[in-house]
C-alpha cells in the first residue's frame, strides 16, 4: 500500500473513533455558542456605548447656549439645526431623521464615523451636536478581537485534546476488536493483555480477557473429554471387532464388522482433530512447496478417483512455498477429496494458486447459508444419513487450517459445485 493509501486508511480508522466524533460535535456546538455569545455581546456593547454617548451629548447640549460657544471644536460639533453649512451632507440627513450614527466614505476631522444627536441647548434652541465615535468603537473592536481570539484558541485546544483522546481510545478499541476477531477465528489464546482499571474501556478489556479464559477452559475441557472418550472406547471396540471376526461367515457378520469399522474411523478422526487442535507453535513445520504437495496428492488419489468413475483435474498457477506440517496438509486434502467423491460431481479439481490450495467439484454444491454449519463437527446436510460420511471431514480440515493460521474458504464453484480452499497467511 502506498504512503497516501496508508495515510487515508489511518484517517478512516481515526474518524471511526466515537470519542473523536463526540469531540468534534461538542467543539462545533461550542463554536456556534461562542460565536452567538460574542456577536450578541458586541451588539449590546455597541448599543450601550451609543446610549452613553447620546446621554453625554444631550447633557452637553443642555448645558450650553449654541450662540455663545465656539462654532465647532475639533472633537465636538455644536450648531443650531438651521446652520449646518460646511458639514457633510450625511449630517443633514441625520438631522432630518432626528440623529443617529453617521458613516462617511472619507475622513471628516480624522474620523469616518460620527454620532449625531438633535437636542435643545440651554435656551431651548434646537441644535445638532455630534462627536466622533472612532475612539469609543476602537475599544469595542479591541474587545471583539480579544473575544474572537480567545474563542479560537479554546476551540483549537479542544480539538487537539479531542483528537488525542480519540486516537488513544481508538487504539484501545482496536486492540479489543482485534482480540475478538482472533477469538472468532478460533485463536483461543487471544487476549488484550490489559491490566489497568482506570476507566470503562479497561473494565471492558479485562472482562473480555476473563470471558476468553473461561471460553478456552470450556473448549479445552470439551476437547479433552471428546478425545478421552474416543481413546477409551477404542479398546472395547477392538475387542468387539475381534469377537465379530470370530463369528461364522455371513451377511450379519459382514454388516456388523462394517459398522464397527465405521465407529473406529469416527473415533480415529476425533482423536486426530484433538491432536491437531492441541498443537501449539510451529513445531514439526517445514518448508512445503504447494505445487509439489498438490501434485503428490493428485498422484496418490488419482486411481481412487478414477475407480469411482470420476475424472481428476489439476490446476497449478504460481504456487508459493509456505511453512507448514506436510502430513496435516495431505490429510486435509484427502478429506476434501473424500467429500468431493461422496457429494461432488463427475469432475474433481485439485488446485494450488499463490498461497492457496484446495479442492473443487462440479456437483450440486451447497447453499452458501450452510457454509458455516458444515465445518462444524458432526454436522451433516444429509440428515437422512443416506450417504457415507461422519460429519468430521471438514471439521478436521478446519482444525488443520486453524493450526496453520490459514483461512478455510468455502465458495460456490462456477458453474456448479463447491470450492473449498485453505488460504495461508504469513505465520
Amino acid at each position: 500500500m502506498s504512503l497516501a493509501g496508508k495515510l487515508a486508511a489511518r484517517v478512516r480508522w481515526l474518524i471511526r473513533s466515537l470519542t473523536l466524533r463526540l469531540t468534534l460535535l461538542l467543539s462545533f456546538l461550542f463554536a456556534i455558542g461562542m460565536a452567538v455569545a460574542i456577536i450578541v455581546a458586541l451588539i449590546l456593547g455597541r448599543e450601550a456605548v451609543l446610549s452613553r454617548v447620546d446621554t453625554s451629548l444631550s447633557g452637553l447640549a443642555a448645558a450650553v447656549a449654541a450662540d455663545n460657544v465656539p462654532r465647532d471644536t475639533f472633537s465636538v460639533i455644536i450648531r443650531p439645526v438651521s446652520e449646518l453649512d460646511g458639514l457633510p451632507k450625511a449630517f443633514a440627513r441625520a438631522a432630518e431623521r432626528g440623529g443617529g450614527t453617521v458613516g462617511l466614505k472619507n475622513d471628516f476631522r480624522r474620523s469616518e464615523e460620527w454620532r449625531v444627536l438633535i437636542s435643545e441647548d440651554s435656551r431651548g434652541t434646537p441644535v445638532l451636536i455630534a462627536v466622533p465615535l472612532d475612539d469609543s468603537l476602537d475599544a469595542l473592536d479591541l474587545l471583539g478581537n480579544i473575544l474572537w481570539t480567545t474563542a479560537g484558541l479554546v476551540l483549537a485546544v479542544a480539538l487537539i485534546i479531542g483528537l488525542g483522546a480519540g486516537w488513544l481510545a481508538q487504539r484501545r478499541l482496536s486492540r479489543i476488536s482485534g482480540t475478538l476477531d482472533r477469538l472468532a477465528d478460533g485463536d483461543l489464546k487471544a487476549r488484550t493483555g490489559n491490566k489497568r482499571s482506570a476507566d470503562d474501556l479497561d473494565d471492558l478489556a479485562r472482562q473480555l480477557d476473563r470471558t476468553a479464559d473461561e471460553l478456552e477452559r470450556l473448549v479445552s475441557q470439551t476437547r479433552y473429554l471428546s478425545a478421552s472418550l474416543a481413546h477409551d472406547l477404542r479398546t472395547p471396540l477392538a475387542r468387539l471387532r475381534a469377537r465379530l471376526e470370530m463369528m461364522p461367515e455371513g451377511e450379519e457378520r459382514g454388516a456388523a464388522l462394517e459398522e464397527a469399522g465405521r465407529l473406529s474411523d469416527i473415533f480415529d478422526t476425533i482423536m486426530r482433530i484433538a491432536r491437531i487442535e492441541a498443537g501449539v507453535g510451529s513445531e514439526g513445520f517445514e518448508k512445503v512447496t504447494l505445487a509439489d504437495l498438490v501434485t503428490d496428492v493428485a498422484g496418490i488419489y488419482e486411481a481412487v478417483i478414477e475407480d469411482s468413475g470420476k475424472r481428476l483435474e489439476l490446476s497449478v498457477k504460481t504456487p508459493e512455498t509456505i511453512l507448514a506440517d506436510r502430513q496435516m496438509l495431505v490429510q486435509a486434502m484427502a478429506n476434501l477429496i473424500q467429500n468431493a467423491l461422496v457429494h461432488g460431481g463427475d469432475v474433481i479439481t485439485l488446485f494450488a494458486q499463490g498461497r492457496e490450495i484446495g479442492v473443487a467439484d462440479n456437483g450440486d454444491g451447497v447453499d452458501p447459508t450452510q457454509f458455516m454449519e458444515i465445518v462444524k463437527p458432526m454436522v451433516r446436510l444429509d440428515t437422512a444419513r443416506e450417504r457415507d460420511g461422519t460429519g468430521l471431514g471438514l471439521a478436521l480440515v478446519r482444525a488443520v487450517a486453524d493450526r496453520h493460521g490459514a483461512h478455510l474458504i468455502l465458495s460456490e464453484n462456477a458453474p456448479t459445485g463447491l470450492r473449498v480452499a485453505l488460504k495461508f497467511t504469513e505465520l
